[in-house]
């Protein structure tokens, strides 16, 4: 189930142009930094900006023409738009009754953990709290298509993170089809299945996230915080050290927490490509434990003066940035054996 949309839109010297289709089904990203289109193209699905030469074609009808209250699809946007002088309660009840009943309000505030402000009026509520009411409200609904623009922008990281497990989880349960707007790398790496990658107002490419991330040749290769998310599995945990021992296919990378992470499921790691040293040689009497044996599959200076590295890690991908006068010092070339010493590591999913 695919929607395919066509519009243009000129704000000055930006320019909105996409002719794509969407596959909808799970969850969609659409991701790139602030200022791309993702909000605009979000309110030309939603039919809240329309134009005469808009196409939107979607379960077998066009849907450009059509008003927003006609199109089925709900919005949630990232100041709630909550009905103020209602209660939480309320605002809950005013959208299961558009609903099917999947859902009782009661019970998915509780799944969205804000149960405790259910009798609390909508205006007094914090910005991470109408936040998750908002989203609650757009469930309880049951759109045919759900666009959620930066969701959970309002909340701190762990709440982030714990919403988008929910989140997750929600969608597989109901089905409905939902179009989630972020620039947060970990939001859209655990929750879409697809990504659409937007740079200034055009699709640079689309895929799963993992691909998208691991690529050299998009506008993602050239920005400081390039890094990739790996899978992992727990091979082993030591409470005395605080130390997790990660499975990375055949190799082992030993990683500092204060917790054993859940062994319930596969993990996700993110490694910036800041984070990695290069050696063509073991590198030894040194404090660099993580060493990871790669290949080199690409590189490209991506600005002057930086080479982004993309390194063959078994079935998963690597990349490191380093200076291109290290790359040419160390006489780099493509299937050469490296070796990725890692400084830092954080678990996707812990706060």
């Amino acid at each position: 189930m695919s929607l395919h949309i066509k519009a243009r839109r000129e704000f000055g010297a930006f320019i909105l142009d996409c002719d794509l289709a969407l596959p909808l089904g799970g969850i969609l990203g659409l991701f790139g930094p602030s200022g791309c289109g993702k909000s605009t193209l979000l309110r030309i699905v939603a039919g809240l900006d329309r134009a005469p030469q808009d196409r939107l074609h979607w379960q077998g009808r066009e849907w450009a023409s059509l008003l927003p209250e006609l199109r089925r699809i709900g919005m949630v946007f990232q100041d709630s738009r909550l009905f103020p002088h209602m209660t939480v309660l309320a605002n809950l009840q005013l959208a299961a009754r558009k609903g099917k009943g999947r859902w009782q309000p009661e019970a998915l505030a509780a799944r969205l953990g804000f149960s405790e402000l259910l009798g609390q009026p909508a205006h007094g509520l914090s910005g991470g709290q109408r936040q998750r009411v908002a989203l609650g409200r757009a469930l309880l609904a049951e759109p045919g298509l759900l666009l959620l623009d930066e969701p959970f922008s309002a909340l701190d990281r762990r709440s982030r993170i714990h919403q988008v497990h929910v989140l997750k989880g929600l969608q597989q349960e109901s089905g409905i089809p939902m179009v989630f707007v972020s620039h947060a790398m970990e939001e859209v790496s655990l929750l879409c299945d697809h990504l659409v990658l937007l740079a200034a107002g055009r699709v640079e490419a689309q895929g799963r996230p993992g691909e998208i991330f691991a690529r050299t040749d998009l506008s993602l290769a050239s920005r400081d915080d390039v890094s990739v998310m790996l899978d992992a599995t727990l091979a082993h945990y030591d409470i005395a050290e605080q130390m997790a021992s990660l499975q990375l296919g055949e190799q082992l990378l030993r990683v500092t927490m204060d917790h054993a992470p859940d062994e319930s499921g596969p993990l996700q790691i993110k490694v910036a490509g800041r984070d990695l040293v290069i050696a063509t040689a073991p590198i030894e009497h040194s404090s660099l434990s993580n060493c990871l044996n790669t290949r080199l599959l690409a590189m490209r200076e991506v600005r002057p003066g930086q080479t982004l590295l993309q390194l063959a890690l078994g079935e998963q991908i690597l990349l490191a940035r380093i200076t291109s006068r290290s790359a040419q010092r160390l006489g780099l070339a493509e299937g050469q054996q490296i070796y990725a010493y890692i400084k830092a590591v954080s678990l996707v999913g812990e706060g």
